[in-house]
Order: C-alpha cells, then structure tokens, then sequence
C-alpha cells in the first residue's frame, strides 16, 4: 500500500510541475536514452563499482542537499523505486537544487560504487569509496534541474518497519522522543569543534534508531530537542546498521509527551526558492 502511493504521488509531482503537466529539464533527455528508475540504476552495481555506459537517465525530486550543510557535497534524489545519494565537488546546492524539484540526470560516464553497503553515484571510483565526487564543471553536463514539485510523504509508524527499500528515501516520523540530551554534536576535546555524532531517538514502543549529524551542520551546537515531536529525515546505512539523517533541519516538537497531528509547513520548513 506504501509504495503503491509514494508511487502515484512522485508520478504526479514530476509530471505536474507546470500548467501544461510537462516538465521541461533545460534541454530534456537527449535522443534514444533510456529512462531508468533509481533501483534498476543500483542493481547495475553488482560489485564495488560500475561505470555507466550506456544512455541511462533517472528522474526525481531532490530530497537533501548542503541547506544547514547537513548533507555538504552531496545531493539525495529520491523517484518511486528508492533514492540514490549523489557525490559533487561543489557547496550552495541548495541554491540550484532546492528541496522538492524536480531533476533528471545523465548517467552515461559516471559510476556507481558501494560504500558501508550501499550503492552511491558520483565520478570514476578512486578504490577507496567507491566513487568520487563529480567535478564542479561537470555537474551541469550531467544534473539539470526542472521545476517544483512535491516532497514525498511516506510515514513509517515504528522504527522496526525500517527495510532495505527505504535507504537514502525521505521518511516521517511522529511521537518520537530524543533519548539523549545535550547538543546535536559533541565535541573535539582538543579542537572544541562539533565532531559528527549520533543521538538515539525513540519511538513510541521504545524502539531506538541513531540519528547521525554532520560536526559542519549548522545546527550543531544547538541543543536537541526535548518532549515529543514529528522528525522528517533520510535513512543512512553502513554496514548493516539504519540511521537518520535529518533534512531540511524539519521536526516539531512539544513539551507535553503527545501525539502531534502534523508538522505544519512553515517559512522555515518550505520548498526554498531558487536563487540562481
């Protein structure tokens, strides 16, 4: 039932992003590629790695990016099948890939490699994590962004519900609680700066998943929040071990230990606009 409405909604939102219900990918995909979804793409990945060869591309909505440099470098994109996380040797991505829009990307000379077990995409593998990033002045060659169309809402109710499916896919959940106090990062006791650092957050029948911030967030000397709330995130893996990452630093919670309805859209938590 999830998967058969995640896949209505992201068929909507990429096919519905102008009044036409045409989406336009700054020039569209060149003639006699193939369109791919993003699960077909990884299972090209039968080893450590695999360059792409042939004219493949895969269409999706940008579910993370360097906003509050949670995820620096890196772009995940999410379609019906799965997300992929994508390696770039650039920053401000968030102002050409916001949150939510929708991208097609060329992958004929780029590669796929596994890292902690999971497949990523990026450049030619340099034999220590599977691939590299793609170069700042390749990036438009191969990524080309469209127009707005809508994050996915897919809802998990406990954290045993977690599966190999949902890697690098944009999750939500409600009525969890931080387990852990103090700040979102801990620090270097000989530098004194943020070092990246998991919190346990429990859910309502007790279950923990770590959730995994970045000691370059933004956010990272902030302190967790307290009493329960709603948590929007990316699942991270490595080495058979789930984590969240969060995005879009989205989450509300209250102090009273209820059940939220929702987490409201507000100017902080919305679709940015694109800068440039």
């Amino acid at each position: 039932m999830r998967a058969t409405a995640l896949f209505s909604f992201l068929l909507l939102s990429c096919t519905a992003c102008d009044t036409a219900t045409t989406i336009e990918y700054g020039g569209g995909p060149e003639q006699d590629e193939e369109v791919r979804t993003i699960a077909a793409l990884k299972t090209l990945c039968t080893g450590a790695g695999y360059t792409v060869a042939q004219d493949i591309i895969i269409e999706g909505v940008v579910t993370g990016n360097d906003l509050y440099n949670e995820f620096p470098r890196t772009l995940l994109v999410e379609d019906a099948s799965g997300g992929i996380q994508i390696a770039l040797d650039r920053t401000e991505l968030c102002d050409d890939y916001p949150f939510g829009y929708c991208v097609t990307i060329h992958c004929n000379g780029l590669a796929l490699g596994r890292y902690g077990g999971k497949v990523l995409l990026g450049a030619a593998p340099d034999g220590q994590y599977g691939v590299t990033r793609i170069a700042e002045a390749e990036i438009a060659r191969y990524i080309r962004c469209g127009e707005p169309g809508k994050m996915p809402d897919k809802t998990i109710g406990n954290f045993t519900e977690i599966e190999a499916a949902d890697i690098d896919t944009y999750i939500h959940f409600e009525g969890v609680r931080f387990a852990d106090d103090g700040p979102w990062c801990d620090d270097d006791p000989e530098t004194g700066r943020p070092v990246t650092t998991e919190r346990m957050l429990a859910d309502a029948a007790g279950n923990l998943l770590p959730v995994r911030t970045q000691g370059t967030c933004h956010y990272a000397k902030e302190p967790v929040p307290s009493g329960t709330g709603s948590v929007y995130g990316i699942v991270d893996y490595f080495n058979g071990k789930y984590s969240l990452r969060i995005t879009g630093h989205r989450l509300l919670f209250t102090p009273a230990a209820t059940l939220p309805t929702a987490c409201p859209s507000t100017g902080k938590h919305s679709i940015p606009k694109r800068t440039r």
